[in-house]
């Protein structure tokens, strides 16, 4: 059972897609890494009806005690709250020193009502006191799954 565990995650990293991203304000930390799976040609293609796993890494530039996630897409312009559950500690350890490297890893579910459209998605952390940790922006599709 251990060794198919294994497998699984070594599976898992191997299939992650490094994304180009836009950092756009990142405050609290600094983005070394974005992997979002499935992405393995630009813009991201989301099939409804399915899971994107995102894996940030990142360096923390101050201390976080509490953290919570917030994603938006643009649609026409417009930003749009995504509900995620917003607990950004369920997705990495915490507390975080600063000047630690830390992984954060999220799901979400594409569900089938979205609409097929073109968006840029912002992914955001903040901390206990609402700041901004880190930003970034990755040009996406909503497409049938």
């Amino acid at each position: 059972m251990l060794r198919l565990t294994v497998i699984s995650v070594i599976l898992c990293f191997a299939a992650a897609d490094n994304v180009v991203f836009k950092d756009c304000g990142s405050k609290g930390g600094t983005i070394n890494s974005v992997d979002v799976t499935p992405c393995p040609t630009e813009p991201c293609q989301f099939p409804r009806n399915k899971n994107i796993t995102v894996a940030i890494t990142f360096t923390a530039s101050e201390s976080i005690t509490s953290a919570k996630t917030k994603v938006y897409g643009y649609i026409l312009g417009i930003k749009t709250p995504f509900p995620v559950p917003d607990d950004a500690c369920q997705d990495m350890p915490c507390p975080v020193q600063s000047g630690t490297t830390v992984i954060y890893r999220n799901a979400v579910f594409v569900e089938p009502v979205y609409p097929q459209i073109s968006l840029v998605v912002q992914w955001e952390i903040h901390d206990q006191n609402d700041a901004t940790v880190l930003c970034f922006d990755v040009p996406a599709q909503i497409v049938s799954g």
